[in-house]
């Protein structure tokens, strides 16, 4: 039976938000390779160690909730999990990547136009990237990360149109 347009429609837009946490998975992996930093917990002390780890335990909650939802939405083993359910989570991670992305891009633009030397975080490029005078390395990085966050929310919202569009 041929599956109508609405489910081939769920199924390649769910599956783009799979392929989309696998790309951004692959690229966490070049971050680490090329030693770019990530936040660590071990040179703190207190409550700011506490708080890194915490983050860090939400980030990977998240990161398994992200790569499992799109097969949820997009396999039959899925329709086990409330609807409502389904939907709220590929929302709440649209908004959640589309939010980091679409201020990452904005800050980057307003910082390199020279509109906002601060950007919209007030500090300046030493304060976040930890020099006055970053690689080109970190400079496409830390972009291409930004993009990638609004990709990941713009393929996050269309696996949930799709998903909501789907009668079961």
């Amino acid at each position: 039976m041929e599956p109508s347009g609405d489910l081939r429609a769920n199924r390649r837009t769910a599956y783009a938000a799979f392929a989309w946490v696998m790309v951004f998975l692959a690229w966490h992996v070049v971050w680490y390779v090329t030693g770019l930093e990530y936040p660590s917990a071990s040179g703190q002390h207190g409550a700011r160690q506490v708080v890194i780890q915490v983050f860090s335990l939400v980030v990977v909650l998240m990161v398994v909730v992200g790569a499992l939802l799109p097969l949820a939405l997009a396999q039959a083993w899925g329709r086990r999990v409330p609807r409502w359910m389904l939907l709220s989570l590929a929302w709440t991670g649209t908004v959640l990547l589309a939010a980091r992305g679409v201020s990452g891009v904005g800050d980057d633009l307003v910082r390199v136009t020279g509109i906002l030397p601060k950007g919209f975080t007030g500090l300046t490029t030493a304060q976040t990237l930890g020099t006055s005078h970053p690689s080109f390395w970190a400079l496409f990085a830390g972009g291409t990360t930004d993009v990638l966050f609004t990709v990941g929310g713009l393929t996050f919202a269309l696996a949930a149109i799709a998903y909501r569009r789907l009668r079961h």
